[in-house]
């Protein structure tokens, strides 16, 4: 298992985890692309990326915050606030 295990969740991680669920290319998966404009998420994709946070990092995101964040940035930045409490 990697170092951050259930640790500080990565941006990279985070991108893969995205293009995963959302079966786009990583590359897609742009700091500022929109998760439903340009990638084309749903609101149950987005549940399955908040249950992929919390499998590996350990860190629950409320279903609401995740299905508000438009992009990869937001996204980290809601998990790393999720994480401090």
């Amino acid at each position: 298992m990697p170092d951050n295990a259930l640790g500080t969740p990565d941006r990279e991680e985070l991108r893969a985890l995205v293009a995963r669920v959302l079966e786009v290319d990583v590359a897609d998966v742009t700091d500022q692309a929109n998760f439903t404009q340009d990638l084309g998420a749903d609101s149950l994709m987005m549940l399955e990326v908040a249950a992929g946070i919390t499998k590996r990092f350990g860190i629950r995101v409320s279903d609401a915050a995740v299905n508000e964040v438009g992009s990869l940035t937001e996204l980290h930045e809601l998990v790393l606030a999720a994480q401090k409490g």
